[in-house]
């Protein structure tokens, strides 16, 4: 989403008419906001946790027409607007309140939820639970060249962080001695 919102559309390869919600985090000067597209009923909504300025309510309605367009979607009538919402209370909740606001819309509901800091350490706790939970099962990849493992390959093992590398990704280390990762040494 930051791409478009930065008009920079090159790499994107999505059809947005092939859904009926796209959404995703604009990140600007370290700041995390919400826009959330719907590309069938020709409109934007924007969530700033600071609040929404005219002029980013501009730039949202103008990057995400102009993507649009460039797919050849029709986009007079697009429009862009703002749900009320909790508002950031620190410098550093932003990607919470964000990926929270994400939630709400995705399950219908309205944005209402407790902001103390005590409430934004228990989201913290359960994004992080929630990522762990639905990750890939990494656990048959090289951590050195994120490879998945082959048949005729050898494995080597780091004693202190028991990370698993491919041999031949380590140079090749004694396998009959203690080996320590890269990041360990």
């Amino acid at each position: 989403m930051t791409a478009i919102w930065k008009h920079k559309f090159g790499r994107i390869r999505v059809d947005p008419m092939a859904h009926t919600v796209i959404m995703g985090i604009v990140n600007e000067n370290h700041h995390w906001m919400l826009v959330v597209m719907y590309p069938h009923e020709k409109k934007t909504l924007f969530l700033d946790p600071l609040g929404e300025g005219k002029g980013q309510m501009k730039v949202c309605l103008q990057s995400t027409r102009a993507f649009m367009r460039m797919i050849g979607c029709k986009v007079s009538r697009w429009t862009c607007s703002t749900l009320p919402h909790n508002r950031q209370q620190d410098s550093t909740s932003c990607g919470v309140l964000a990926l929270k606001f994400a939630e709400k819309i995705l399950l219908g509901e309205a944005i209402e939820f407790e902001t103390s800091q005590k409430a934004l350490h228990e989201l913290r706790l359960d994004i992080a639970t929630s990522l762990l939970r639905e990750s890939d099962d990494l656990s048959r990849l090289c951590c050195y060249c994120g490879m998945e493992e082959q048949d005729e390959e050898h494995w080597i093992c780091c004693d202190i962080c028991q990370r698993w590398y491919h041999h031949q990704c380590v140079q090749r280390p004694p396998v009959d001695q203690q080996y320590l990762c890269p990041g360990c040494t």
